[in-house]
């Protein structure tokens, strides 16, 4: 009770913020949404300064009220003739984030969004009040100073436990140290972290942290033994649903009971398997209910994605995974939103991903771990991740997770009671150093060591540890590196970096994949040897989607017989070993097959990938190839300059290269291209005189998209027949 009145006591009516220097208009704003009063977490967080210029981390659980937090900072930047920074780990939480702010153009605040193009300094953004963007994009406009970069007032960094990430970490980490030496606020948000204390520490600002949220959570587990769930609060309920299977059991007892579920265990193909079980014991939704979202799955390239889908839909049922096409994911969010969806099965992406909470979450503490080669528990704070998606805000009063593979009643129990972990610093690492020290020298930060280890010494990995020290002899190796490669030259105590290393820095490669690609690259341009050696390097492997070890040793004696011929580089001339050497041969198959315009559903079965594993592993390469094309104008070696050019554009668009012209043409993709080339239709002249008629007939045409492209290529000015 005594908690209760504390909680009372500090709630703040918004119009209050007045005094803070907020403007009116946003306060009626907010007040027209129905905010009128400011929950405990947000009035704490004025109280502690966060609109008087003081940095601040906010740890609390999801759904608090976090957003509103960094918007009314953002608002009082703008105010100020400052630009606000709004950062997140992942695209879909930018875009998600973007159309938060994007309201806020009803009061003249202008809001731009920018996730990719890492060697575009983006000018055309100091436009803009408040910029979305990932960690990674805005690491490199730090690194490419575009003349709006010293506006920056304020930056905001959701998801910050995210900096005990090995690789986005230490992007943080570098984004707070810049920060924290130009004088620009800091505002970190987390839901789920072990020690805030040392994060705020760190950033020389406050501390929120209070586990108030809008809908309590109950946690609890499941018993098998005794066939009954037991909350912490002292709820127990009887599972009468029997099949065996604990997971079925829980999830169709849950809803029996009419509970919308989230359930997360670590492994795709029985989030699919599971899917697929309780889709069968469910009966049909209404077609009024599902067909919008059916019809939707019709943008869906991949045929099988959409049969799948579309059957799961009609029984209330959804998946959702990395594998899942970018259509299918936000046909699955959607409809889990509108409440059509009962239930869905998802790997842990989905709770570090867009804001999508449930009544009820079932949550495996159990996963696979390939590196010890046995089943681990995940962590407490992977957990409290997941558990916190429990509660709908407006719909529940109580949100329940339940942990449903637990050995024993105390195994379970150190989840519900433990802590987070403490995170701590990720950027000791020779990867991770010979990135952010050739970015601080190529940007000009850093001219020598010892301004390289000032900016090092503001890290959280420095602060954790108690001293930059044990930072300085990894940073003296790293320079070794960078000058064994010819990315940094020393002259006289001083560093500067080469024309190479100022665009290893820019287009955001790793350091060792230029130096991987050449040593390794073939003497003449080849697609198959160049889309190999892209597959060996550093930045490829750490994010290459897994394929299955059945599917990787189909392609082993192709693999040894290309190497023979020298189509592709040999086992014995990389420095990869060869498990590496033999799944990046698999990767630039895929990439092959891609850019020769095979069918999307026949690469996904022939290689046993996802819709949304193609498309990240052709972005991938797309960004490299692209990325080591202007390696090559630096190197002075034009020919491979023009076909790396070439060869990123094909990858992109996933077509030969007699459709790359067409494939410019706005809803013209590799399906549409093929069909008017084999049609007569082979350039952007050719099609401009296709008459209309003519192209409405053409299969995956029609009316519609036929007078789209016509009215696209008038705008572009040329001469189009009717």
């Amino acid at each position: 009770m005594v908690r209760l009145n504390l909680l009372k006591r500090v709630e703040m009516r918004v119009e209050e913020l007045v005094r803070k220097g907020l403007p009116d208009n946003y306060i009626r704003l907010l007040e027209r949404e129905g905010i009128t009063v400011l929950n405990p977490v947000q009035a704490d967080a004025v109280n502690k300064g966060v609109l008087e210029g003081r940095n601040l981390v906010v740890s609390t659980p999801t759904a608090s009220g976090k957003t509103l937090i960094a918007e009314m900072l953002l608002v009082k930047t703008v105010l100020n003739d400052g630009i606000g920074v709004y950062l997140t780990p992942l695209k879909a939480l930018a875009s998600e984030k973007y159309g938060e702010f994007n309201r806020l153009s009803q009061l003249g605040i202008r809001t731009g969004i920018t996730t990719g193009d890492y060697d575009n300094p983006a000018e055309e953004l100091g436009g803009y009040d408040i910029i979305v963007a990932t960690y990674e994009r805005f690491d490199s406009l730090l690194r490419l100073k575009p003349t709006w970069i010293s506006r920056v007032k304020a930056i905001v960094i959701d998801e910050m436990h995210t900096i005990g990430d090995p690789d986005r970490g230490p992007i943080i980490e570098m984004i707070v140290a810049r920060a924290l030496k130009a004088g620009v606020q800091i505002l970190g948000l987390s839901a789920t972290i072990g020690n805030p204390h040392h994060l705020a520490e760190w950033i020389k600002g406050g501390l929120v942290d209070t586990p108030w949220r809008p809908v309590r959570l109950v946690e609890g587990y499941y018993s098998k033994s005794s066939r009954k769930i037991f909350f912490h609060n002292g709820v127990e309920e009887s599972v009468e649903t029997n099949t065996g299977d604990r997971i079925l059991d829980v999830v169709l007892h849950n809803l029996g009971m009419d509970y919308q579920t989230i359930v997360f265990i670590h492994n795709r193909r029985k989030v699919e398997e599971y899917a697929e079980k309780v889709s069968l014991k469910l009966p049909p939704v209404s077609e009024d209910e599902v067909g919008e979202f059916i019809s939707q799955l019709s943008e869906d390239p991949s045929s099988m994605e959409r049969e799948v889908l579309t059957s799961l839909l009609r029984r209330g049922v959804g998946y959702h995974h990395a594998g899942l096409s970018s259509v299918g994911r936000r046909v699955m969010e959607e409809a889990f939103r509108s409440r059509v969806l009962k239930v869905v099965f998802a790997t842990p992406t989905l709770a570090a991903g867009v804001n999508l909470p449930a009544r009820r979450v079932v949550v495996s503490i159990k996963r696979y771990d390939a590196s010890k080669g046995r089943t681990v528990n995940i962590s407490v704070s992977e957990y409290k991740q997941m558990a916190g998606r429990a509660g709908r805000p407006r719909y529940d009063r109580v949100g329940e997770s339940i942990i449903v593979d637990a050995s024993s009643d105390r195994e379970a129990l150190t989840f519900l009671k433990g802590r987070p972990e403490e995170v701590r610093g990720k950027l000791a690492s020779s990867r991770n150093l010979r990135i952010h020290a050739l970015s601080l020298i190529a940007s000009g930060e850093a001219k020598n060591i010892e301004e390289l280890n000032e900016t090092l010494s503001l890290t959280f990995s420095a602060y954790y540890a108690g001293s930059v020290t044990y930072l300085e002899s990894l940073t003296r190796e790293t320079i070794d590196y960078l000058l064994k490669t010819s990315m940094v030259v020393e002259k006289n105590g001083s560093l500067e970096s080469t024309s190479l290393g100022r665009i290893t820095s820019y287009t955001y490669l790793d350091p060792a994949t230029v130096d991987t690609w050449r040593r390794t690259k073939p003497r003449s341009p080849s697609d198959a040897y160049v889309l190999h050696v892209v597959g060996l390097t550093p930045d490829f492997l750490r994010s290459a989607p897994y394929i299955p070890s059945r599917i990787v040793d189909e392609f082993e004696e192709a693999a040894l017989e290309m190497s023979r011929h020298e189509l592709i580089p040999s086992p014995s001339r990389v420095e990869a070993d060869y498990d590496d050497w033999l799944a990046s041969y698999v990767y630039a198959m895929i990439l092959m097959d891609w850019i020769n315009e095979t069918p999307e559903d026949v690469i996904i079965r022939k290689y046993s990938i996802g819709p949304g594993d193609l498309f990240n592993i052709k972005e991938t390469a797309t960004w490299i190839v692209s990325s080591l094309a202007k390696i090559e104008s630096v190197l002075g070696d034009r020919t491979m300059h023009k076909h790396l050019q070439k060869l990123s554009t094909r990858l992109e668009e996933g077509v030969r290269e007699d459709a790359l012209e067409l494939t410019q043409v706005e809803n013209i993709g590799r399906v549409r291209a093929r069909i008017l080339i084999e049609n007569g239709i082979k350039s952007i002249k050719d099609l401009a005189e296709a008459p209309l008629e003519k192209l409405s007939s053409l299969p995956r045409f029609g009316p519609r998209i036929a007078y789209s492209v016509k009215e696209w290529l008038k705008k572009k000015g040329y001469m189009v027949k009717e």
